[in-house]
């Protein structure tokens, strides 16, 4: 009977130390990851943020770049895909008011080191830079699509046309009069 009663009070001991370091960290951990997601946004933007606005619409979060005379310079959009090797992949994707491709950042991935993780490497995001949703075909080579894929990574190159896809779709169900400015 001691050894449950030990057990007991070990198990209550360490479950309400867990529970005091998750009310402690959860607030910087949610601070960091805004942080890191504006430095996202301010690298997938090739000038410098006068203001930033930032729109929900239900689960997607949308971040309108504006000049000092609040005119709108850019649109960008986190987005994610489940169909990555390992699982979720979440980008920043910005794109000019006309809804073509500026540039995108991975921001969080799984991919295999070496391979899959190459989504992120510039050589491969210049091939979807100057894009929309009209013309290509949004698929790897392989598929018959315009998307040169990695080698030995077809899946993460799957994975991340699907989520720059998926990015510009909500950027043209969000905002469909932008594109004729």
């Amino acid at each position: 009977m001691r050894p449950i009663i030990i057990l007991t009070i070990v198990g209550l001991i360490s479950a309400s130390l867990l529970a005091l370091v998750d009310d402690i960290t959860r607030d910087p951990i949610a601070k960091a990851k805004e942080l890191m997601e504006r430095r996202a946004i301010e690298e997938v933007f090739p000038f410098p943020l006068d203001s930033l606005r930032t729109i929900t619409e239900g689960e997607t979060s949308f971040f309108e770049a504006c000049d000092n005379e609040g005119r709108l310079k850019g649109i960008a959009v986190k987005t994610s895909t489940e169909k990555g090797y390992s699982g979720k992949i979440e980008i920043i994707l910005a794109v000019q008011p006309d809804h073509t491709i500026i540039d995108y950042k991975v921001i969080y991935t799984n991919e295999t080191p070496g391979l899959g993780d190459k989504i992120s490497k510039p050589k491969f995001r210049e091939q979807f830079k100057g894009k929309s949703l009209e013309g290509p075909i949004w698929k790897v080579n392989k598929d018959g699509g315009f998307v040169d894929e990695l080698t030995a990574a077809t899946i993460s190159s799957r994975a991340i046309t699907d989520a720059v896809h998926r990015g510009l779709e909500h950027i043209n169900q969000q905002y469909p009069n932008t594109a004729e400015q």
